[in-house]
Protein backbone atom coordinates (compact mmCIF):
# COMPACT_ATOMS: atom_id res chain seq x y z
CA UNK A 1 0.00 0.00 0.00
CA UNK A 2 1.20 3.51 -0.82
CA UNK A 3 1.90 5.82 2.12
CA UNK A 4 2.96 9.40 2.75
CA UNK A 5 5.23 10.08 5.70
CA UNK A 6 5.32 13.73 6.74
CA UNK A 7 8.81 14.59 7.91
CA UNK A 8 8.19 18.29 8.55
CA UNK A 9 6.17 21.29 7.49
CA UNK A 10 2.93 20.11 9.10
CA UNK A 11 0.71 22.60 10.96
CA UNK A 12 3.55 25.10 10.52
CA UNK A 13 5.20 27.08 7.75
CA UNK A 14 8.55 25.71 6.67
CA UNK A 15 10.87 22.69 6.78
CA UNK A 16 8.76 20.76 4.29
CA UNK A 17 9.53 17.13 3.58
CA UNK A 18 7.30 14.27 2.44
CA UNK A 19 8.40 10.67 1.87
CA UNK A 20 6.23 8.87 -0.68
CA UNK A 21 6.57 5.10 -0.26
CA UNK A 22 4.84 3.00 -2.92
CA UNK A 23 6.14 -0.29 -1.55
CA UNK A 24 8.43 -0.47 -4.58
CA UNK A 25 9.90 3.06 -4.56
CA UNK A 26 10.72 5.68 -1.95
CA UNK A 27 10.56 9.21 -3.32
CA UNK A 28 11.45 12.22 -1.17
CA UNK A 29 9.54 15.39 -2.05
CA UNK A 30 11.37 18.46 -0.69
CA UNK A 31 13.66 18.45 2.32
CA UNK A 32 13.86 21.82 4.04
CA UNK A 33 14.83 23.52 7.27
CA UNK A 34 13.05 25.85 9.68
CA UNK A 35 14.12 29.38 8.82
CA UNK A 36 13.46 30.82 12.29
CA UNK A 37 15.48 27.99 13.91
CA UNK A 38 17.83 26.15 11.53
CA UNK A 39 18.80 23.69 14.29
CA UNK A 40 15.23 22.67 15.13
CA UNK A 41 14.85 18.90 14.90
CA UNK A 42 11.61 18.13 16.72
CA UNK A 43 9.43 16.24 14.27
CA UNK A 44 11.66 16.79 11.25
CA UNK A 45 13.00 13.66 9.59
CA UNK A 46 16.74 14.14 9.50
CA UNK A 47 18.69 11.79 7.19
CA UNK A 48 19.27 9.43 10.09
CA UNK A 49 15.48 9.01 10.40
CA UNK A 50 14.54 9.16 6.72
CA UNK A 51 16.95 6.46 5.66
CA UNK A 52 19.13 6.79 2.61
CA UNK A 53 17.68 3.99 0.47
CA UNK A 54 15.79 6.53 -1.60
CA UNK A 55 14.98 6.10 -5.28
CA UNK A 56 14.96 9.84 -5.93
CA UNK A 57 14.74 13.28 -4.33
CA UNK A 58 12.63 16.01 -5.95
CA UNK A 59 12.92 19.71 -5.02
CA UNK A 60 9.97 21.96 -5.84
CA UNK A 61 11.96 25.19 -5.59
CA UNK A 62 15.07 26.78 -4.16
CA UNK A 63 13.82 28.33 -0.89
CA UNK A 64 15.59 26.82 2.09
CA UNK A 65 12.41 25.70 3.83
CA UNK A 66 12.02 23.29 0.90
CA UNK A 67 15.60 22.63 -0.21
CA UNK A 68 17.84 23.53 2.72
CA UNK A 69 18.59 20.01 4.01
CA UNK A 70 19.03 18.21 0.68
CA UNK A 71 22.86 18.49 0.77
CA UNK A 72 22.73 16.88 4.23
CA UNK A 73 21.58 13.67 2.56
CA UNK A 74 24.84 13.50 0.63
CA UNK A 75 26.76 14.34 3.80
CA UNK A 76 25.24 11.21 5.34
CA UNK A 77 25.92 8.94 2.41
CA UNK A 78 23.06 9.29 -0.07
CA UNK A 79 24.37 8.59 -3.58
CA UNK A 80 21.20 8.80 -5.65
CA UNK A 81 19.70 11.41 -7.94
CA UNK A 82 18.11 14.74 -7.05
CA UNK A 83 15.68 16.29 -9.55
CA UNK A 84 14.74 19.94 -10.01
CA UNK A 85 14.59 22.58 -12.73
CA UNK A 86 17.85 24.18 -13.84
CA UNK A 87 16.68 27.47 -12.33
CA UNK A 88 16.03 25.83 -8.97
CA UNK A 89 19.45 24.19 -8.87
CA UNK A 90 21.28 27.41 -9.79
CA UNK A 91 19.41 29.49 -7.21
CA UNK A 92 19.53 26.83 -4.50
CA UNK A 93 23.30 26.59 -4.87
CA UNK A 94 23.55 30.27 -3.93
CA UNK A 95 21.46 29.64 -0.80
CA UNK A 96 23.30 26.45 0.15
CA UNK A 97 26.66 28.19 -0.10
CA UNK A 98 25.32 31.02 2.03
CA UNK A 99 24.10 28.50 4.64
CA UNK A 100 27.63 27.13 4.96
CA UNK A 101 29.03 30.65 5.34
CA UNK A 102 26.48 31.64 7.99
CA UNK A 103 27.01 28.43 10.00
CA UNK A 104 30.75 29.15 10.06
CA UNK A 105 30.20 32.77 11.11
CA UNK A 106 27.82 31.76 13.91
CA UNK A 107 30.02 28.91 15.10
CA UNK A 108 27.24 26.36 14.53
CA UNK A 109 27.76 22.77 13.53
CA UNK A 110 27.47 22.59 9.76
CA UNK A 111 24.77 20.34 8.33
CA UNK A 112 26.83 19.91 5.18
CA UNK A 113 30.12 20.96 3.62
CA UNK A 114 31.35 22.22 0.26
CA UNK A 115 32.23 18.64 -0.70
CA UNK A 116 28.59 17.64 -0.16
CA UNK A 117 27.48 20.31 -2.62
CA UNK A 118 29.90 18.84 -5.16
CA UNK A 119 28.41 15.37 -4.58
CA UNK A 120 24.93 16.80 -5.07
CA UNK A 121 26.02 18.60 -8.23
CA UNK A 122 27.34 15.34 -9.69
CA UNK A 123 24.00 13.68 -8.96
CA UNK A 124 21.65 16.47 -9.98
CA UNK A 125 19.19 15.76 -12.75
CA UNK A 126 17.87 18.93 -14.37
CA UNK A 127 14.25 18.62 -15.47
CA UNK A 128 11.91 20.95 -17.32
CA UNK A 129 8.26 21.87 -16.98
CA UNK A 130 6.25 19.43 -19.09
CA UNK A 131 8.75 16.60 -18.63
CA UNK A 132 7.91 13.22 -17.06
CA UNK A 133 10.63 11.36 -15.15
CA UNK A 134 10.46 7.59 -14.52
CA UNK A 135 11.44 6.49 -11.01
CA UNK A 136 11.18 2.72 -10.85
CA UNK A 137 7.59 1.85 -11.67
CA UNK A 138 6.38 5.39 -10.92
CA UNK A 139 6.35 8.46 -13.16
CA UNK A 140 6.86 12.00 -11.90
CA UNK A 141 5.53 14.83 -14.11
CA UNK A 142 6.80 18.40 -13.72
CA UNK A 143 4.38 21.37 -13.67
CA UNK A 144 4.95 25.11 -13.22
CA UNK A 145 3.95 26.19 -9.70
CA UNK A 146 3.85 29.98 -10.32
CA UNK A 147 5.63 30.69 -7.00
CA UNK A 148 9.17 31.82 -7.83
CA UNK A 149 11.33 31.35 -10.95
CA UNK A 150 11.93 27.65 -11.45
CA UNK A 151 9.29 26.49 -8.98
CA UNK A 152 7.49 23.23 -9.73
CA UNK A 153 4.69 20.98 -8.57
CA UNK A 154 5.08 17.22 -8.95
CA UNK A 155 2.40 14.79 -10.10
CA UNK A 156 3.43 11.26 -9.14
CA UNK A 157 1.69 8.38 -10.88
CA UNK A 158 2.48 5.21 -8.93
CA UNK A 159 0.40 3.03 -11.23
CA UNK A 160 -2.07 2.64 -8.38
CA UNK A 161 -2.55 6.25 -7.25
CA UNK A 162 -1.86 9.71 -8.59
CA UNK A 163 -0.45 12.10 -5.99
CA UNK A 164 -0.04 15.82 -6.66
CA UNK A 165 2.50 17.52 -4.38
CA UNK A 166 2.14 21.26 -4.88
CA UNK A 167 5.12 22.70 -3.05
CA UNK A 168 4.44 26.45 -2.81
CA UNK A 169 1.96 27.68 -5.40
CA UNK A 170 0.46 30.88 -6.72
CA UNK A 171 -2.40 31.04 -9.21
CA UNK A 172 -2.38 34.86 -9.45
CA UNK A 173 -0.22 36.76 -11.95
CA UNK A 174 2.40 38.99 -10.37
CA UNK A 175 4.62 41.59 -11.98
CA UNK A 176 7.37 38.93 -12.06
CA UNK A 177 5.55 35.72 -13.00
CA UNK A 178 2.38 34.23 -14.39
CA UNK A 179 0.32 32.21 -11.94
CA UNK A 180 -0.01 28.46 -12.24
CA UNK A 181 -2.97 26.95 -14.07
CA UNK A 182 -4.35 23.95 -12.08
CA UNK A 183 -5.04 21.86 -15.16
CA UNK A 184 -4.05 18.31 -14.24
CA UNK A 185 -5.11 14.78 -15.17
CA UNK A 186 -7.22 13.01 -12.54
CA UNK A 187 -5.65 13.43 -9.08
CA UNK A 188 -6.38 10.94 -6.32
CA UNK A 189 -4.50 12.66 -3.51
CA UNK A 190 -3.65 16.37 -3.36
CA UNK A 191 -0.85 17.29 -0.93
CA UNK A 192 -0.98 21.07 -0.78
CA UNK A 193 0.48 24.07 0.96
CA UNK A 194 -1.85 26.23 3.09
CA UNK A 195 0.39 29.13 4.09
CA UNK A 196 -2.42 31.68 3.74
CA UNK A 197 -5.41 29.44 4.46
CA UNK A 198 -6.97 32.13 6.64
CA UNK A 199 -6.12 35.26 4.64
CA UNK A 200 -7.32 36.72 1.37
CA UNK A 201 -4.68 38.84 -0.36
CA UNK A 202 -5.40 42.30 -1.70
CA UNK A 203 -5.69 42.52 -5.50
CA UNK A 204 -2.15 42.74 -6.83
CA UNK A 205 -2.54 45.94 -8.83
CA UNK A 206 -4.14 47.68 -5.85
CA UNK A 207 -1.31 46.53 -3.59
CA UNK A 208 1.33 47.69 -6.06
CA UNK A 209 -0.28 51.12 -6.26
CA UNK A 210 -0.50 51.45 -2.46
CA UNK A 211 3.14 50.42 -2.10
CA UNK A 212 4.33 52.85 -4.79
CA UNK A 213 2.33 55.70 -3.26
CA UNK A 214 3.86 54.97 0.15
CA UNK A 215 7.35 54.96 -1.37
CA UNK A 216 6.70 58.35 -2.98
CA UNK A 217 5.21 59.73 0.24
CA UNK A 218 8.22 58.65 2.27
CA UNK A 219 10.75 59.88 -0.31
CA UNK A 220 9.10 63.30 -0.10
CA UNK A 221 10.28 63.42 3.53
CA UNK A 222 13.85 63.49 2.21
CA UNK A 223 14.76 60.10 3.68
CA UNK A 224 15.83 56.66 2.57
CA UNK A 225 13.29 53.89 1.94
CA UNK A 226 14.66 50.45 2.78
CA UNK A 227 12.75 47.60 1.09
CA UNK A 228 13.88 44.33 2.71
CA UNK A 229 12.99 41.53 0.29
CA UNK A 230 13.62 37.86 -0.25
CA UNK A 231 16.59 37.54 -2.57
CA UNK A 232 14.79 35.19 -4.93
CA UNK A 233 11.53 36.36 -6.45
CA UNK A 234 10.58 39.30 -4.25
CA UNK A 235 13.58 41.51 -4.92
CA UNK A 236 13.10 41.16 -8.67
CA UNK A 237 9.38 41.87 -8.35
CA UNK A 238 10.13 45.03 -6.36
CA UNK A 239 12.48 46.28 -9.08
CA UNK A 240 9.69 45.81 -11.62
CA UNK A 241 7.07 47.51 -9.42
CA UNK A 242 9.31 50.50 -8.77
CA UNK A 243 10.04 50.78 -12.50
CA UNK A 244 6.38 50.42 -13.50
CA UNK A 245 5.27 53.18 -11.11
CA UNK A 246 7.95 55.63 -12.11
CA UNK A 247 9.75 56.07 -8.78
CA UNK A 248 11.91 59.14 -9.31
CA UNK A 249 14.85 58.45 -7.02
CA UNK A 250 18.06 56.43 -7.15
CA UNK A 251 17.27 52.73 -6.75
CA UNK A 252 19.79 50.34 -5.23
CA UNK A 253 19.87 46.55 -5.20
CA UNK A 254 21.98 44.96 -2.49
CA UNK A 255 22.98 41.63 -1.01
CA UNK A 256 22.31 38.19 -2.41
CA UNK A 257 19.57 39.73 -4.56
CA UNK A 258 22.22 40.87 -7.04
CA UNK A 259 23.52 37.38 -7.80
CA UNK A 260 20.00 35.95 -7.72
CA UNK A 261 18.81 38.47 -10.31
CA UNK A 262 21.69 37.60 -12.63
CA UNK A 263 20.78 33.92 -12.40
CA UNK A 264 17.05 34.50 -12.82
CA UNK A 265 17.69 36.49 -16.00
CA UNK A 266 19.32 33.38 -17.50
CA UNK A 267 15.90 31.70 -17.56
CA UNK A 268 13.49 34.16 -19.18
CA UNK A 269 10.95 31.40 -19.84
CA UNK A 270 9.85 31.64 -16.20
CA UNK A 271 9.43 35.42 -16.29
CA UNK A 272 6.41 37.48 -17.29
CA UNK A 273 8.42 40.53 -18.40
CA UNK A 274 12.06 39.44 -18.83
CA UNK A 275 13.11 42.49 -20.87
CA UNK A 276 11.68 44.89 -18.28
CA UNK A 277 13.49 43.07 -15.47
CA UNK A 278 16.75 43.21 -17.38
CA UNK A 279 16.34 46.95 -17.84
CA UNK A 280 15.35 47.54 -14.21
CA UNK A 281 18.35 45.55 -13.01
CA UNK A 282 20.79 47.47 -15.20
CA UNK A 283 19.31 50.78 -14.01
CA UNK A 284 19.79 49.86 -10.33
CA UNK A 285 23.00 50.65 -8.48
CA UNK A 286 24.67 47.78 -6.60
CA UNK A 287 26.74 48.81 -3.55
CA UNK A 288 29.88 46.74 -3.18
CA UNK A 289 30.80 47.57 0.44
CA UNK A 290 29.74 49.57 3.50
CA UNK A 291 31.31 52.77 2.16
CA UNK A 292 29.05 52.61 -0.89
CA UNK A 293 26.08 51.70 1.35
CA UNK A 294 26.75 54.78 3.42
CA UNK A 295 26.72 56.95 0.31
CA UNK A 296 23.40 55.36 -0.74
CA UNK A 297 21.92 56.70 2.51
CA UNK A 298 23.02 60.30 1.93
CA UNK A 299 20.00 61.38 -0.12
CA UNK A 300 16.46 60.23 -0.84
CA UNK A 301 16.76 56.76 -2.32
CA UNK A 302 15.15 53.33 -2.40
CA UNK A 303 17.27 50.35 -1.36
CA UNK A 304 15.99 46.86 -2.16
CA UNK A 305 18.03 44.50 -0.02
CA UNK A 306 18.16 41.17 1.70
CA UNK A 307 17.09 39.86 4.20
CA UNK A 308 13.35 39.41 3.63
CA UNK A 309 12.67 38.60 7.30
CA UNK A 310 15.28 41.11 8.53
CA UNK A 311 17.55 38.42 9.94
CA UNK A 312 20.84 39.50 8.38
CA UNK A 313 22.29 40.49 5.04
CA UNK A 314 22.99 44.16 4.23
CA UNK A 315 19.71 45.07 5.96
CA UNK A 316 21.52 44.61 9.28
CA UNK A 317 23.87 47.43 8.27
CA UNK A 318 21.16 49.74 6.99
CA UNK A 319 18.85 49.52 10.00
CA UNK A 320 21.62 50.47 12.41
CA UNK A 321 22.09 53.63 10.36
CA UNK A 322 18.41 54.66 10.08
CA UNK A 323 16.49 53.09 12.99
CA UNK A 324 16.18 56.41 14.85
CA UNK A 325 15.66 58.60 11.75
CA UNK A 326 11.96 59.48 11.57
CA UNK A 327 12.18 60.55 7.92
CA UNK A 328 13.47 57.11 6.91
CA UNK A 329 11.38 54.01 6.30
CA UNK A 330 11.36 50.22 6.26
CA UNK A 331 8.74 48.80 3.92
CA UNK A 332 8.61 45.02 4.38
CA UNK A 333 7.35 43.05 1.42
CA UNK A 334 6.69 39.49 2.57
CA UNK A 335 5.66 36.97 5.17
CA UNK A 336 7.38 37.32 8.55
CA UNK A 337 7.61 33.89 10.18
CA UNK A 338 7.03 33.63 13.93
CA UNK A 339 10.35 33.91 15.75
CA UNK A 340 12.12 36.01 13.10
CA UNK A 341 13.51 39.51 13.55
CA UNK A 342 10.85 40.86 11.17
CA UNK A 343 7.99 39.40 13.17
CA UNK A 344 9.45 40.80 16.40
CA UNK A 345 9.73 44.28 14.88
CA UNK A 346 6.10 44.19 13.77
CA UNK A 347 4.90 42.91 17.16
CA UNK A 348 7.07 44.98 19.50
CA UNK A 349 8.79 47.81 17.61
CA UNK A 350 12.15 46.31 18.58
CA UNK A 351 14.71 45.07 16.09
CA UNK A 352 16.58 42.27 17.79
CA UNK A 353 18.26 39.74 15.51
CA UNK A 354 20.88 39.17 18.19
CA UNK A 355 21.18 40.13 21.86
CA UNK A 356 21.29 43.89 21.34
CA UNK A 357 17.87 45.38 20.59
CA UNK A 358 17.12 48.62 18.75
CA UNK A 359 14.04 50.68 19.59
CA UNK A 360 12.99 51.49 16.03
CA UNK A 361 11.77 55.05 15.57
CA UNK A 362 11.76 55.20 11.78
CA UNK A 363 8.57 54.42 9.88
CA UNK A 364 7.87 50.74 9.14
CA UNK A 365 5.02 48.88 7.49
CA UNK A 366 4.31 45.45 5.99
CA UNK A 367 2.95 45.05 2.47
CA UNK A 368 1.54 41.62 1.63
CA UNK A 369 3.39 40.87 -1.61
CA UNK A 370 2.87 37.15 -1.24
CA UNK A 371 3.99 34.58 -3.80
CA UNK A 372 1.46 32.11 -2.33
CA UNK A 373 -2.22 31.55 -2.97
CA UNK A 374 -4.58 33.31 -0.58
CA UNK A 375 -7.55 31.60 1.06
CA UNK A 376 -9.92 32.05 -1.88
CA UNK A 377 -7.36 30.84 -4.41
CA UNK A 378 -6.61 27.74 -2.31
CA UNK A 379 -10.28 26.74 -2.30
CA UNK A 380 -10.52 27.48 -6.03
CA UNK A 381 -7.44 25.30 -6.60
CA UNK A 382 -9.02 22.34 -4.78
CA UNK A 383 -12.27 22.82 -6.69
CA UNK A 384 -10.46 22.87 -10.05
CA UNK A 385 -8.55 19.66 -9.28
CA UNK A 386 -11.37 17.89 -7.42
CA UNK A 387 -9.23 15.16 -5.79
CA UNK A 388 -10.47 12.18 -3.82
CA UNK A 389 -8.47 13.30 -0.77
CA UNK A 390 -6.76 16.53 0.31
CA UNK A 391 -3.75 16.56 2.62
CA UNK A 392 -2.98 20.05 3.98
CA UNK A 393 0.48 21.08 5.17
CA UNK A 394 2.87 24.06 5.21
CA UNK A 395 0.46 26.27 7.12
CA UNK A 396 -0.42 27.23 10.69
CA UNK A 397 -4.12 26.98 9.82
CA UNK A 398 -4.00 23.60 8.04
CA UNK A 399 -6.44 21.96 10.47
CA UNK A 400 -9.01 24.73 10.09
CA UNK A 401 -8.59 24.63 6.31
CA UNK A 402 -9.39 20.91 6.27
CA UNK A 403 -12.42 21.48 8.51
CA UNK A 404 -13.70 24.07 6.05
CA UNK A 405 -13.05 21.72 3.13
CA UNK A 406 -15.01 18.94 4.83
CA UNK A 407 -17.97 21.29 5.16
CA UNK A 408 -17.76 21.67 1.37
CA UNK A 409 -17.91 17.91 0.86
CA UNK A 410 -14.21 17.00 0.53
CA UNK A 411 -12.31 14.29 2.36
CA UNK A 412 -9.13 15.61 3.95
CA UNK A 413 -6.55 15.48 6.70
CA UNK A 414 -3.98 17.82 8.27
CA UNK A 415 -1.24 15.48 9.53
CA UNK A 416 1.28 16.19 12.27
CA UNK A 417 5.04 16.06 11.80
CA UNK A 418 6.15 12.44 11.80
CA UNK A 419 2.71 11.11 10.93
CA UNK A 420 2.21 8.53 8.20
CA UNK A 421 -0.92 8.59 6.05
CA UNK A 422 -2.02 5.55 4.07
CA UNK A 423 -3.42 6.36 0.64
Amino acid sequence: MTSLKFLGGCREVGRSGVLLDTGAEKILLDYGLKLSDPEAEDGIGRPEKVGLNLDGVFITHCHLDHSGMVPRLYNRGYQGSTYATATTFDLAKTLWEDSIKIAKMEGREQDFLEDDLKKLERNQRRVAVGQTVPVGNSNVSIYDAGHVPGSSSFLVDTGDKTVLYTGDINTIDTRLMKGTNPNYPDVDVLVMETTYADINHSPRKKLEKEFAEKVKERLAKDGTVIVPSFAIGRSQEMLLVLKEHGIDAPIYLDGMSVEATKKILRYPEFLRYPDELKEAYHDAKTPADDDERKRALEGPSVIVTTAGMLGGGPFAYYIKEIYDEENCSILMTGYQVEGTAGRKLLDTGIYEPEKQGLDVQCYYELFDFSAHCGRKELFDYVKAIDPEKVVAMHGDEAENFISDLKERGYDGVAPSNGEEVQI
